[in-house]
């Protein structure tokens, strides 16, 4: 393997790029270790290529159908990781439960409607829409501090 390092007083943030021929196990590990020291980004996949997005971006994560979902910027994109294990990953201050099966990025929310009875509607800046499952109303008033 072959190592190389640019210095360039323009760059603002440093920027990994692999050049290889293939994805192996080792490209892999090489990528799931940057990963674990940058946890700003988390990597997913769409259309058999993997990408690797900013914490900030996300919009959402979801599960359905056995699937975890990541949409960023109205796109959807496949994790392989669990939703506890995402939970535990990403920032706290940002990124709340929702329900058993949704996590979202507060922000990326425009605001929150209370007219439904015991129950949260989370409308998104996109123009999406979540909804709080009752059991997590407390635990969105306590991130909230209402």
């Amino acid at each position: 393997m072959d190592i190389e390092i640019k210095v360039d007083e323009k760059c603002n943030e440093p920027k990994i790029v692999i050049c290889t021929n293939e994805v192996n196990e080792e490209i892999t590990n090489i990528i799931d270790s940057i990963s674990a020291i940058n946890q700003k980004s988390l990597k997913v996949y769409k259309d058999e290529k993997m990408y690797i997005l900013n914490q900030k971006d996300i919009e959402t994560i979801y599960s359905e159908n056995g699937k975890i979902f990541v949409r960023c910027n109205n796109e959807l994109y496949i994790v392989k990781s669990r939703l506890y294990e995402l939970e535990s990953l990403l920032d706290k201050k940002t990124f709340v439960r929702i329900s058993n099966s949704e996590i979202v990025n507060f922000n990326k929310v425009e605001n929150i409607d209370f007219k439904v009875l015991r129950t949260l509607i989370i409308n998104f800046k996109s123009g999406n829409k979540s909804y709080v499952s009752r059991r997590y109303i407390p635990k969105i008033k306590e991130f909230l501090e209402i």
